[in-house]
């Protein structure tokens, strides 16, 4: 082994652990290590993007290039990690460049595989690209030149985690989307610089209108611009949900709903008897003998 390829050994070895530790705490940004541009990479795809794309793509599985260039891209993918390209809703990973419009990349995400609930580790991953990523202090003051800020909650998270990035537009399709735990894709965002965010399919994300508010308080989501103009019917804006019977009406009934719909299903299962398992029918002969040895 050269040293060269001993030190792109050592690179992915620190990349991946960086990887993990990202999924490890979900909303976190955290930096990979620089990684030489390679002459004869794409355009579109950046080195610090394409360092993420080899630690997952290989000959086992499948990718798609979500990109208007992504012949070129996905050709120089193939012939460097051996991965066969598919479409993108059976691809198991789907790369998109920073480059690429906000049609490209909601439309990646929205059509990106769920996995099912016997398989949700087919689920795809989307690697996506973007221009900045930035850490979000506590006090919500943002240093870096990033446009949104993102919140999320869910496993791994104590409370609640903040970045801030360039692009919403795959939040946005991922909302969406409304897959229910555990079907669901997971995101990793990438930037030039090596910073790297992770959205694992078990968070619930959200992009704060302002940075100071989190989760809960007011309409602080831009994807829901219109929660404060426009309340539910027959709500009083200035009533505490926490203390009013009516919304707590609400709250025991959609309970109620659940509880009802899981009997049902338990219902509707243990009534799907296998054929195996049921007594056959006697014969007719049989029970013809059978009745006359009772007269």
């Amino acid at each position: 082994m050269t040293i060269r390829e001993d030190a792109d050994l050592h690179r992915a070895q620190r990349a991946f652990r960086c990887v993990l530790d990202a999924f490890a705490h979900p909303g976190t940004v955290h930096r990979l290590a620089p990684a030489p541009e390679n002459p004869a990479s794409p355009v579109a795809l950046d080195a610090s993007l394409e360092l993420v794309v080899r630690l997952f793509v290989d000959q086992a599985v499948t990718f798609c290039v979500a990109d208007s260039e992504s012949d070129a891209v996905a050709a120089y993918l193939t012939s460097e990690t051996h991965a066969r390209r598919v479409s993108l809703r059976d691809a198991d990973f789907v790369v998109v460049p920073a480059r690429a419009d906000a049609q490209t990349a909601s439309e990646a995400v929205a059509e990106a595989c769920r996995g099912t609930l016997v398989s949700p580790e087919k689920g795809a991953t989307l690697l996506m690209g973007c221009a900045r990523l930035a850490d979000v202090p506590e006090s919500g003051e943002v240093t870096e030149p990033a446009v949104h800020v993102v919140a999320l909650q869910g496993p791994g998270v104590e409370h609640e985690n903040r970045f801030a990035v360039d692009r919403v537009d795959w939040l946005r399709a991922r909302d969406a989307r409304g897959d229910e735990f555990p079907c669901g894709v997971e995101i990793v965002l990438v930037d030039p610089e090596g910073r790297i965010a992770a959205v694992p399919r078990s968070s619930s994300a959200r992009c704060l209108a302002n940075p100071a508010a989190g989760f809960g308080v007011g309409p602080a989501s831009d994807l829901a611009p219109d929660a404060a103009t426009n309340p539910a019917p027959g709500l009083d804006p200035s009533t505490d949900p926490a203390t009013d019977p009516a919304s707590m009406f609400h709250v025991k009934q959609s309970t109620q709903c659940s509880a009802t719909k899981e009997q049902v299903f338990h219902v509707k299962h243990s009534e799907s008897v296998p054929a195996e398992r049921v007594a056959p029918a006697a014969p007719a002969a049989s029970a013809a003998s059978a009745a006359k040895g009772v007269r």
